[in-house]
């Protein structure tokens, strides 16, 4: 596991049980919806190498191809999350590396990722560093998938749960971002647009779904040549 973190993150203070309890609760129905986006984007792109930042416990990771997929990269604030991850995939995906550290403290060889998803994390740290660090990590060609939470009129932004008194610790850190302004923060950084979509789950919550590739570097005609 390769360490780097910052123990004033309240991710770091919420148990593996409290989060996976609370994803999973008919009032959420998160976890589910989380694990079928992942299995669309790794079925769709059959990525050589992929990194999911906030991978948490690893929702969606029983969908990986180790035939196909040969490096995968889960990046987290939480120890206790990265151990559940590698008890639960260590052994079935022998490409797994596992990095403890907040995005902006992760460093992963440039041009070495087929696919990075983000999935419910950019609410949690800056965007900006965030598309930095993909587009420097991503092929060309590379595709970057995120799912933002949407505002929704009449809930709280951390659903109401048996869970809540431990996860309103991240009220305070959670910033929902416009998907209009983060798609204007990709395309300056060098990615296009490739599908987007609004998602409503039965708890009235919605979420936006997409994905933008890292352009290709444009070829230039050479002059004065015959």
């Amino acid at each position: 596991m390769t360490k780097s973190n910052d123990r004033a993150n309240p991710w770091i203070s919420i148990p593996a049980a409290v989060y996976e309890g609370h994803m999973k609760s008919p009032r959420v129905l998160q976890q589910q919806f989380l694990s079928d986006v992942f299995r669309e984007v790794i079925g769709r792109h059959r990525p050589g190498s992929v990194a999911v930042v906030g991978c948490a416990t690893g929702n969606g990771f029983e969908h990986i191809d180790p035939r196909v997929t040969g490096t995968v990269v889960g990046i987290d604030v939480n120890p206790e999350y990265l151990a559940i991850l590698v008890e639960r995939y260590g052994e079935s995906l022998a490409g797994l590396r596992v990095v403890l550290a907040d995005i902006a403290a992760c460093d992963i060889e440039a041009c070495s990722l087929d696919v990075v998803h983000c999935a419910l994390v950019l609410e949690y740290v800056d965007p900006h560093v965030v598309v930095a660090k993909t587009a420097a990590w991503l092929r060309p060609g590379g595709v970057m998938s995120v799912v933002l939470q949407l505002p929704s009129a009449g809930q709280a932004k951390v659903s109401e749960t048996e869970f809540k008194d431990v996860l309103s610790r991240l009220e305070p850190v959670m910033h929902l971002v416009d998907p209009g302004d983060f798609t204007r923060l990709a395309t300056g950084a060098g990615f296009q647009l490739k599908s987007s979509e609004v998602r409503t789950l039965e708890t009235g919550k919605g979420f936006f779904v997409a994905e933008y590739v890292r352009e290709r570097p444009r070829q230039t005609l050479a002059r004065g040549g015959k």
